[in-house]
């Protein structure tokens, strides 16, 4: 039996940076919440209005490198920079971000915690994290 970051890994990389499957869509939408959700997804609190929308990003190896795996923590990252609008309204504390199967509604399949909150008011820079910035943590040390 493979170790749990073997297969913490596995799925990573059939989820992210594999293309359309039966199971992983060919597009992801990434989305931002000001609350943490529970387990199974619910309570993901996305800001609305103020020029608010998910962020896509096609299911690749460029947009989702191979995950890597230190110190029993399986990571993945976005290979590219994932950009938001310029918020028009105030979106609030943005604590953790999520990738949905549509570019709106649905329960989020996948969620993780930000490293540092992000304001994002009216008026704010387009919110964007660098290629490396959204880091997806799998298996034990996740949590």
């Amino acid at each position: 039996m493979p170790a749990i970051y073997d297969r913490d890994r596995l799925i990573a990389d059939s989820q992210f940076g594999g293309g359309a499957t039966t199971w992983a869509p060919a597009t992801w939408f990434v989305g931002l919440s000001t609350t943490t959700p529970a387990k199974d997804g619910t309570g993901f609190t996305e800001p609305v209005g103020g020029s608010y929308a998910r962020s896509s990003q096609t299911n690749n190896a460029t947009n989702f490198p191979a995950a890597v795996t230190a110190g029993g923590e399986t990571t993945k990252v976005n290979g590219t920079n994932t950009v938001f609008a310029n918020p028009t309204g105030n979106w609030g504390l943005v604590t953790h971000f999520g990738y949905f199967i549509a570019s709106s509604g649905g329960v989020v399949a996948y969620w993780f915690k930000l490293d540092a909150p992000i304001p994002c008011a009216s008026g704010s820079t387009p919110v964007q994290f660098d290629a490396g910035g959204l880091i997806l943590r799998f298996g034990a040390a996740a949590a």
